[in-house]
């Protein structure tokens, strides 16, 4: 039940702003009540982007441990781990695995592929490396991660400029 609350509570608190402010707009008139519906606007966006968040999120509790800094993703375990720029990154796909044991696997040209298991601690940033890759359709990559895939999707990949 805690993990759960954890995991969600960036939702729950969204959805309590978005109450604060739709009471706000209810009880009040003029410009108050357009203020008050801008701001239940953006809170619905949190909101929504909140429970993406989650739905992205496995819990933690697994191999490893992976950190952002910088522009750099990072791996530590004590048998693998590596880095990646992320702006070096060419492709991101899903491997398979028993349930809650798939991993990523993080391609750049010239380097060995870095792989991140889904539940590594710390692995929920990787959700805003991935949101942030150009072209990276978010709803098909949360709907891979739950389907349990028993093959390798290609969740993106870098497009390249073809010259000729």
């Amino acid at each position: 039940m805690r993990a759960a609350l954890v995991r969600w509570r960036e939702v729950i608190v969204g959805l309590v702003v978005v109450a604060l402010f739709a009471w706000w707009a209810a009880s009040s008139y003029g410009v108050m009540r357009w203020i008050a519906l801008t701001g239940m606007a953006l809170a619905v966006i949190f909101a929504f982007a909140a429970v993406q968040r989650a739905r992205f999120s496995q819990g933690g509790g697994g191999f490893g441990a992976v950190e952002v800094d910088e522009g750099v993703v990072s791996f530590f375990s004590p048998l693998t781990g590596g880095q990646i720029e992320i702006e070096a990154i060419s492709a991101v796909t899903l491997l398979p695995g028993p349930k809650g044991h798939a991993h990523w696997q993080l391609d750049a040209y010239g380097q060995t592929p870095l792989i991140i298991p889904l539940n590594a601690h710390g692995a929920e940033v990787l959700f805003d490396v991935f949101v942030g890759l150009d072209g990276l359709e978010t709803e098909k990559m949360l709907r891979e991660i739950k389907s349990n895939p028993d093959r390798p999707v290609v969740i993106w990949r870098k497009r390249t400029a073809v010259l000729h």
